[in-house]
């Protein structure tokens, strides 16, 4: 198993700026303990500028947005743009893309906010040729998009382009997508494990049908972890900020929590120790959150890389970065050998 960073901006009671290099300052952890990956979320600007710069603080963890919405740009931009922070990152840009999630958006650019969907796989479509033809120009005629002698002039340092990573859901079609592409996946941090699992069901599906290995290697799964040396200091350093972030969530993305509702019960009866105490939120001390990750790795059927939901105040800066360093040393020695089949270490057939 890997491990990674969500990087998802939500720092409402901070300058955009001040929280911008809060998120820089987390990756930069990130990077010194080993984590693999790091994904910034493009919300109030495009992410590329934050991971030009988190390039230039780090040596080796690859860097991606998660993600770029594909209604919002002409295909042609969004490859010219990855090749040229694959250049600047020297190889270690991930292009993350997907629909986007705020209609507005989208109708501001003169798009129909009800299409955006099929402009996002014709979009993959055309960022992909664009990738991968380079530099033999074409013409491209398309639904929404189109373009005379199109090819991208900057090459990338990763070969054959960046690696694609696409985000989704709910929808096992949009999994299969992915798998039949070739893409990894990116998925929410309120995903429940059966939804998941079902998507992951989905994407090895896809992969299948386009002959090409079953691969649970390609899904990253999110959640929020935070270790301490006991249970109850880690769940003290977290309640009161988390209770103030569920606030903040109920307010102003209820969708993202309506998974989270007890059985019979209300937004109101989303608290904290109730997310802890049914394994949302992975919280506690090293042995408590190593035992969560793999049942979560258990019940969903297997991935790849587990991603730290962050960029918000959860606790102060210092203990999140103490409880990152210490799940450095504690936890992820002991779920390195976890495969993303699901397949226990010592299963594993001699040879692997």
């Amino acid at each position: 198993m890997q491990f990674g960073l969500f990087s998802n901006n939500r720092r409402p009671k901070r300058r955009l700026g001040e929280g911008w290099g809060l998120d820089l300052a987390e990756a930069r952890t990130a990077d010194e303990i080993g984590f693999h990956e790091a994904w910034f979320s493009e919300h109030e600007a495009p992410a590329e500028p934050l991971i030009a710069k988190a390039s230039a603080m780090t040596t080796q963890i690859k860097l991606g947005p998660a993600v770029r919405p594909l209604p919002f740009y002409h295909p042609l931009q969004i490859a010219i743009d990855a090749n040229a922070c694959d250049q600047l990152t020297n190889g270690r840009y991930l292009l993350g893309v997907g629909t986007g999630f705020r209609p507005h958006k989208v109708a501001w650019r003169g798009r129909d906010p009800e299409l955006v969907r099929e402009m996002t796989r014709e979009s993959v479509d055309l960022v992909l040729r664009l990738l991968k033809n380079r530099p033999e120009p074409f013409d491209y005629d398309g639904r929404f998009w189109s373009g005379k002698e199109l090819y991208v002039e900057i090459p990338p340092v990763q070969l054959p382009h960046p690696p694609i990573a696409m985000s989704v859901a709910n929808s096992p079609d949009s999994a299969a997508f992915v798998g039949r592409n070739g893409l990894m996946m990116l998925t929410s941090d309120f995903a429940p494990p059966a939804k998941l699992r079902m998507l992951g069901d989905a994407l090895v599906q896809g992969q299948l049908a386009a002959g090409q290995p079953a691969d649970r290697g390609a899904m990253r799964v999110c959640r929020v972890v935070f270790v301490g040396e006991t249970d109850a200091e880690a769940r003290d350093d977290l309640r009161q900020s988390y209770n103030e972030t569920i606030r903040w969530e109920v307010a102003n993305t209820p969708w993202h929590q309506t998974s989270r509702i007890p059985a019979g019960g209300t937004y109101d009866d989303i608290n904290f120790d109730y997310l802890v105490d049914t394994g949302n939120l992975l919280v506690g001390s090293p042995d408590t959150v190593l035992q969560r990750i793999e049942d979560l790795h258990a019940s969903v059927g297997g991935f790849g890389t587990l991603l730290f939901h962050s960029g918000r105040d959860y606790a102060t800066p210092e203990k999140v970065e103490r409880s990152m360093r210490l799940f450095a040393q504690s936890v992820a020695p002991r779920l390195r050998d976890l495969t993303p089949d699901g397949e226990a270490p010592q299963l594993r057939a001699v040879g692997d």
